[in-house]
């Protein structure tokens, strides 16, 4: 079984995903190329933390903060920035002889041999979810402020047991306020709820135009063809 197979199946012994779903996204990366589980975020068939949870539950993979505290510039000199922005990885730790490598695809077989090659180190997966990657490159290698939208998150082990961990989010710390808050607004919620039906129809187009492609009942070329004479005109 593939990586990006093993995933899919993982998710959906998990009841994260269905078997429809999986199969759209694999046409979608068979066609578009890409990682299942970036794929499956963007489709918005499952949120990247319940991903991540996943794995770290399945494999005893560990999760880490990219943020606090701060990854020593020293460690992120290991790896160079554009192996990083061609992974999506970030160094956290030297352990001896082995690298911590936050990851939100520890399956990436690639990066961790090209990674072992250029280090001479082992390495070590541990969990982090693609935004905290992306913002964590942005700030490290690319010396920027960022937004972390996951950072009223809060990961905690659950259990006691090292990897397994539960997430609480913001929302679930402040009971009903949305609730009271589409009561207080209701013009405001019915917007959200039009902006919410766009994104849907849109994933779902995104998923249709996937499986038309696999059907080949139309090929790439004559889609983004069709995209060009509807701008100009034509």
């Amino acid at each position: 079984m593939s990586e990006s197979k093993k995933l899919g199946e993982m998710l959906k012994e998990a009841g994260l995903i269905d078997d429809f779903q999986l199969q759209t996204a694999l046409s979608h990366q068979r066609n578009w190329g890409g990682k299942l589980g970036s794929i499956l975020v963007e489709l918005a068939f499952v949120r990247e933390e319940d991903i991540a949870s996943v794995i770290a539950e399945k494999f005893n993979i560990p999760y880490v903060n990219l943020f606090e505290p701060e990854v020593s510039e020293s460690i992120i000199k290991m790896i160079k920035e554009d192996i990083a922005k061609k992974y999506n990885v970030v160094p956290v730790k030297k352990e001896g002889g082995a690298l911590i490598l936050a990851m939100f695809d520890p399956f990436d077989i690639e990066a961790a041999d090209e990674i072992r090659f250029i280090t001479g180190l082992n390495i070590k997966p541990a969990l982090a979810m693609e935004s905290e990657i992306k913002n964590a490159i942005k700030k490290y290698y690319d010396g920027q402020e960022v937004h972390r939208p996951h950072a009223n998150i809060l990961y905690r082990p659950r259990g006691g047991a090292p990897g397994k961990m539960e997430i609480i989010r913001e929302k679930d710390l402040i009971g009903s306020r949305h609730a009271e808050v589409d009561q207080e607004h209701p013009l405001l919620s019915r917007e959200v709820a039009a902006l919410q039906t766009l994104n849907d129809t849109k994933i779902r187009l995104d998923a249709l135009i996937a499986l038309l492609i696999e059907k080949k009942l139309i090929t790439r070329e004559e889609l983004v063809s069709m995209i060009y004479q509807k701008k100009i005109g034509l």
